[in-house]
């Protein structure tokens, strides 16, 4: 999906999509489920990586429009 200028998108970003649902699995394990072991580690994983890739991607944006 290309921006233009002048005009609204209507969906977000797929790759934010992506990671928005990482966050809410990892949350969910760690909320819901009775996490222990490898289980553990997944969520966290999940919930880590999501929120390192949005602070790269959000790097990464900054950077290209200076």
């Amino acid at each position: 999906m290309t921006h233009q200028p002048g005009r609204a998108t209507s969906a977000p970003p797929w790759q934010f999509l992506v990671r928005a649902a990482a966050v809410i699995t990892g949350l969910t394990l760690l909320l819901v489920a009775d996490v222990h072991g490898v289980a553990f580690y997944v969520a966290w994983s999940l919930i880590v990586l999501a929120l390192a890739t949005e602070a790269v991607a959000t790097l990464v944006y900054w950077l290209r429009s200076r």
